[in-house]
């Protein structure tokens, strides 16, 4: 299992340096063109142009990898890349969408849902230190409140991550750190709940998940998206997550060993400093 977990990250993180490298050059002169950094020297920039890359990427990469993961972990069965909710067969394909889909008769997209998911949403908002009151049997309601919502046609939804371990369903909502500003947080909570309405059952859990644990592994998370789910039933940061998804016998730290042994074989920082001096040389 760790070989297949390593082959995995291998393979995702060698695409992903090969797509920075392949258009690194059309960023690098994207950023010289922009006046506000032009007293960067061109190493900085070139830096800049790739850690800039990385990161956007890297988010999913990592959200891929998790994916097949949890293949291992559950079975490709109960991780589609279609969850079908309405109860009968449908015919459609995820050719288009990058990431899984829920397919539901619950019509997700419909504005007064929109609007009373988001008054929903504010009513549970936490104040001060006390908790919010949106947990897993608190957002029950949404069930009841999609079923006057459903019209018979199939609406679609992306999820980042969708699976049935056995027991219920897990929807997440997956960020890198989960540092969201206080305009972007109740948006990402909304679609959430937006998904967990369509999802239209009893037995399915909703978590806003991140890759890593801003304030540290091991210490309590703080972002501004706990004043609107309850906090910690709701999350999962972190070690969480991978431990939720990685496949029996690997656990988080030596999946951090493993992703460390990839981009070390994949020579991650000679590739960089090759793509600096690419550009560098030339100016």
């Amino acid at each position: 299992m760790r070989n297949e977990v390593k082959r995995i990250i291998h393979e995702e993180f060698l695409e992903l340096v090969q797509k920075i490298e392949s258009d690194f050059r059309k960023n690098y002169n994207k950023k010289r063109r922009n006046f506000i950094i032009s007293q960067f020297d061109n190493e900085t920039t070139a830096e800049m142009v790739f850690v800039s890359s990385f990161e956007s990427k890297s988010g999913n990469t990592i959200e891929r990898c998790a994916k097949r993961f949890a293949r291992l972990r559950y079975g490709a069965e109960n991780v589609p890349d279609v969850i079908n909710t309405t109860g009968h067969p449908i015919q459609i394909s995820n050719d288009e969408h990058k990431t899984q889909i829920i397919v539901s008769h619950v019509n997700m997209s419909n504005p007064q849902l929109g609007g009373r998911i988001t008054t929903f949403r504010k009513s549970n908002t936490s104040e001060g230190r006390t908790p919010s009151t949106l947990n897993h049997t608190k957002m029950q309601e949404l069930i009841q409140l999609g079923q006057e919502y459903i019209d018979g046609e199939l609406h679609i939804k992306p999820v980042d991550l969708a699976f049935f371990d056995g027991n219920v369903w897990n929807i997440m909502e997956i960020k890198a750190g989960g540092d969201l500003d206080s305009s972007n947080a109740p948006s990402n909570i909304d679609k959430l709940l937006t998904q967990f309405t369509g999802m239209n059952m009893p037995n399915c859990r909703a978590y806003f998940a991140t890759l890593y644990n801003k304030d540290g592994e091991g210490h309590v998370w703080n972002g501004g998206v706990k004043k609107f789910l309850n906090y910690p039933e709701n999350f999962l940061i972190g070690s969480q997550f991978w431990n939720k998804v990685l496949p029996g016998g690997i656990e988080f730290n030596e999946f951090c060993q493993i992703y460390n042994e990839v981009l070390g074989e994949i020579d991650l920082n000679a590739r960089i400093r090759a793509l600096i001096r690419s550009v560098c040389g030339e100016n």
